[in-house]
């Protein structure tokens, strides 16, 4: 293991993909177990210098959507639908009263 344990690989993997603690999280167990004081950028920048970001899906929400995103529901985009064809079918039958 290298000086300081975030420079080292097996280190952060175990803690940032198999713990899944947050930088701010590795930070403070530095901190405290290690007494090195160091920023969440310098860990995350060796996050990227190991590649070890890909690992935890950075950006997205695990869990959700597992089998894809929902359809939209057409009530969503015409609410009013019902009110449309009612309103359609007043403008007609006044139009063939005339």
């Amino acid at each position: 293991m290298a000086l300081e344990p975030y420079k080292d690989r097996e280190w952060l993997y175990h803690h940032y993909v198999k713990k899944r603690m947050n930088l701010k999280d590795i930070c403070e167990v530095l901190e405290k177990r290690y007494n090195i004081r160091v920023t969440t950028q310098a860990v995350y920048n060796w996050l990227v210098k190991f590649d070890l970001l890909k690992y935890r899906g950075k950006g997205r929400k695990l869990g959700a959507n597992v089998r894809g995103a929902k359809k939209a529901s057409s009530m969503g985009k015409r609410p009013n639908r019902a009110r449309e064809e009612r309103m359609r079918a007043l403008a007609k039958a006044r139009k063939k009263n005339r």
